[in-house]
């Protein structure tokens, strides 16, 4: 999954387009959304979720309904068509409404097992379009494009959005052990869950629709956004983390004010005890409203700074920045 440092809301679609382009900048982490796909001798489809204690049998692929709790995963399948019968199993590391990239991260994994079993062959990149085209059709609103990246390539990145399409570019190197950039953030960066679920997909529509009707001052918020998230990657690229932890609290000063129910009265709360204990910045990961949050803290207050987050409401995540994506495993 991921936590974006930059930039967000930015890959929605086609406000990049508004903008000139839009530029986002997020770091892979080692919350994990796992999938296990088996070919079977019939043609039944049994899809098992772990995290909702959910199994359903279908008959056959023509037999589908789309909509239930494993929507996402028909889907995809209704995208691949698989000829055979599958055993599909799917499990999250996320709290629920996590705001870092679980659903999109679950769908790259599950999306490479069927191009695999199925030989469709498409490329890492085809994959990452033809989810984020697929997300859309069951959400039903404009979506963005950032989360697909982490999970499929790993490490820090830039991705830039345009009208020819999106460029990657990694900020930091192929192992994480020798990588500098991935160190000081991990040193610096506390991933914790507010314990409030969200909806990216609300709050990204309504950032989106007071940018298209003009509403208060959302277009220059959206456009100083766009800025930081350059500056952000120019101070990642220089391994400037002072500038670092003034960029992520510009950046949440600014989204906060984008739409209503961006901030709670609880992520105030949370955000103003983390910076008494000495944190230098907090921001909500995604669109806002709840889910996960990263602050940063320097390295020398980071045990401090974690240990108020909790008693403030907040639960601390095992999670760090982590070089490696996507792993495949054929047997």
């Amino acid at each position: 999954m991921r936590i974006d440092l930059a930039g967000g809301t930015l890959d929605v679609y086609p406000l990049y387009l508004f903008e000139g382009g839009g530029l986002t900048v997020n770091a892979a982490i080692d919350v994990l959304a796992q999938t296990s796909v088996t070919t079977r001798e019939d043609t039944c489809i049994v899809i098992s979720s772990r995290d909702l204690g959910y199994r359903e049998e279908i008959g056959s692929l023509g037999e589908m309904a789309m909509d239930g709790p494993v929507s996402l995963v028909k889907h995809a399948l209704s995208y691949y068509r698989p000829e055979m019968g599958l055993d599909i199993e799917v499990g999250s590391g996320a709290p629920r409404g996590s705001g870092i990239g679980a659903s999109s991260a679950l769908l790259m994994a599950l999306s490479h097992c069927l191009n695999e079993v199925t030989g469709r062959g498409l490329s890492a990149a085809r994959i990452i379009d033809v989810g984020a085209n697929i997300e859309a059709q069951i959400i039903s609103i404009p979506t963005g494009k950032q989360d697909y990246f982490p999970p499929t390539y790993g490490g820090v990145c830039s991705i830039w959005f345009g009208i020819d399409g999106w460029r990657l570019e990694s900020l930091s190197g192929d192992d994480a052990g020798d990588d500098d950039l991935i160190a000081a953030l991990n040193e610096r960066v506390i991933v914790s869950y507010t314990g409030i679920p969200h909806s990216s997909a609300i709050t990204n529509w309504a950032m989106l629709r007071r940018y298209i009707e003009k509403e208060g001052d959302a277009v220059e918020r959206m456009r100083d956004i766009k800025a930081i998230a350059a500056s952000m990657r120019d101070c990642l690229a220089s391994r400037d983390m002072d500038a670092f932890a003034d960029l992520v609290d510009a950046e949440w000063q600014l989204r906060r004010g984008l739409a209503e129910g961006v901030t709670t009265p609880k992520i105030d709360a949370i955000i103003a005890a983390a910076r008494e204990a000495g944190a230098l910045a907090s921001k909500i990961c995604g669109a806002g409203g709840g889910g996960c949050m990263i602050t940063v803290t320097p390295p020398e207050r980071r045990d401090a700074v974690a240990d108020v987050l909790e008693r403030a409401g907040a639960r601390i995540m095992d999670a760090h920045i982590v070089s490696q994506g996507l792993q495949l495993d054929i047997t």
